[in-house]
C-alpha cells in the first residue's frame, strides 16, 4: 500500500515536470531559432531580476510553506499576506525603475506561482500539481508565441509573465484559508529567517550569473549561456521532481535510500549524456548559438552534485535545520560571483561554465560534511 501511495504521488509529479518542462523546452528552444542570442539573452536578463526581486518578497518561502501545510501549521496565510504587499512593492519599484510594466507583473506572477506550488505539495494534492504545471506552460506558450507574432520580440516577456497568473486563484484560497496571525508568526520566525535567506542565497546562486555575464561578456555570450541552462534544466527535471516528492516526507522524517541511491546513478547517466551525446546534436539545432557546445559539455557535469545535494537539502529543511543550508547558500554564492568575475574575465565561456560546475560541487560537498558531522538521520 505505502509503495503503491509512494509510486502514485511521484508519478503525478514526475508527469507534471516532465511534460510542464517538455512545454517550457518546445518554448525556449523554439524561441532561440527566431531570435538573434543576444535578443534571446535579454530576454532572460530580466527574467533574473525579476527572478531575484520575487524571491525577495517571498518572505513565505515555497519549502517553508510546504513544511508548515505538512506539520499542520495554520501560518501560510499570514505568510501569504506578507509575501503580496511585497510583491505589489516590487511591482511598483521594478515598473518605474526599468520602465517596463511586464517586468513588475512578471515579478507578482512568479510569487503567484511560488505560493500556488507549495499549496499543491503541502497538501499532498500532486495530481492538482500537475495539472496546474502543465496548464501554466501551456499558456507561456501561446500568450508567449502570440505576442511575439503579432506584437513582437519585445513582448515575449509579457506573455510569460501573464501565464503564471493561472495560479491567482490558488493564492488568494490560501489567503483566506486561516486567521491572520501574526504572534504564530513570532514563534516560527526562526525557521521561516532561515529559510528566507537560504532561497535568497539559492535564487543569487542561480540567476546573479546571468546579471554578471552582461558586463563581462555581453547579451549574446548569455544567450548563448541561457540556452545551456536550459539544456541543463531539462536534464535537472529529476532531482527536481525527486525533492518536491521527498520533502513531506522527510517533514514526517521519512527516508528512502533506494529511491535516493537509484537517482544519484541515473544522474551520473545523464551528465554522460550531456558530455558525450548532446554536442552532436545541439549545432543542428541551433546554428547561430556557437559558444554553447563547449558550455553544455562542462556544465552537464554539474547534475550530479546537484541531484546528490537535493537529498541532503530535503533532510536539512524537514527537519526545520535551515542554518546548515544558509551557510550553504552563502558559500555558492560567493564561489558563483567571484568565479564568474574571476574566471569568466579570464577564460570566457569556459571560465563561466567551470565556474558553475565548481559552484553546485562546492555546496554539495559542505551539506555532505554537515550531514556526517550532525548525524540527521
Amino acid at each position: 500500500m505505502g509503495l503503491t501511495r509512494n509510486f502514485k504521488g511521484i508519478s503525478f509529479i514526475g508527469i507534471g515536470d516532465l511534460t510542464a518542462n517538455g512545454i517550457s523546452a518546445v518554448f525556449w528552444f523554439y524561441l532561440a531559432t527566431l531570435i538573434l542570442p543576444s535578443e534571446y539573452g535579454q530576454i532572460h536578463y530580466f527574467i533574473s531580476i525579476a527572478a531575484i526581486a520575487s524571491t525577495m518578497s517571498l518572505v513565505g518561502q515555497q519549502h517553508t510553506i510546504v513544511v508548515f501545510i505538512s506539520k499542520n501549521k495554520n501560518i501560510f496565510s499570514t505568510l501569504f499576506l506578507i509575501s503580496i504587499t511585497c510583491s505589489i512593492i516590487s511591482f511598483i519599484i521594478l515598473t518605474v525603475f526599468f520602465e517596463k510594466l511586464d517586468l513588475g507583473l512578471l515579478a507578482i506572477g512568479m510569487v503567484l506561482f511560488t505560493h500556488g506550488i507549495a499549496s499543491n505539495l503541502g497538501y499532498e494534492n500532486y495530481k492538482k500539481y500537475a495539472i496546474f504545471s502543465i496548464l501554466q506552460k501551456v499558456l507561456m506558450i501561446s500568450l508567449g508565441f502570440g505576442f511575439l507574432y503579432s506584437f513582437g520580440v519585445e513582448t515575449v516577456l509579457l506573455g510569460i509573465a501573464l501565464s503564471y497568473f493561472i495560479y491567482a486563484k490558488i493564492f488568494f484560497t490560501g489567503l483566506i484559508r486561516f486567521k491572520i496571525n501574526f504572534s504564530e508568526l513570532k514563534m516560527n520566525r526562526s525557521f521561516i529567517s532561515s529559510n528566507y535567506f537560504i532561497m535568497l542565497t539559492n535564487i543569487i546562486t542561480a540567476q546573479a550569473d546571468k546579471l554578471l555575464i552582461v558586463p563581462i561578456l555581453g547579451f549574446t555570450i548569455l544567450g548563448n549561456y541561457s540556452l545551456a541552462i536550459q539544456v541543463i534544466t531539462i536534464m535537472s527535471i529529476l532531482p527536481s521532481v525527486i525533492f518536491k516528492y521527498i520533502l513531506p516526507k522527510s517533514s514526517k522524517g521519512i527516508q528512502n535510500e533506494q529511491l535516493r541511491k537509484k537517482t544519484i546513478l541515473l544522474s551520473i547517466v545523464l551528465a554522460g549524456i550531456g558530455v558525450f551525446i548532446l554536442p552532436t546534436l545541439i549545432p543542428m539545432l541551433f546554428d547561430k548559438f556557437n559558444e554553447v557546445v563547449s558550455i553544455i559539455q562542462i556544465m552537464s557535469l554539474s547534475i550530479i552534485p546537484i541531484t546528490i545535494n537535493t537529498f541532503y537539502f530535503s533532510k536539512f529543511l524537514g527537519s526545520e535545520n535551515g542554518r546548515v543550508p544558509l551557510v550553504g547558500g552563502i558559500i555558492s554564492s560567493i564561489i558563483m560571483i567571484t568565479g564568474m568575475i574571476g574566471l569568466g574575465s579570464l577564460y570566457g565561456t569556459i571560465g563561466i561554465a567551470v565556474t558553475h560546475v565548481l559552484t553546485y560541487s562546492s555546496l554539495c560537498t559542505y551539506s555532505y560534511v554537515m550531514n556526517k558531522r550532525m548525524r540527521i538521520s
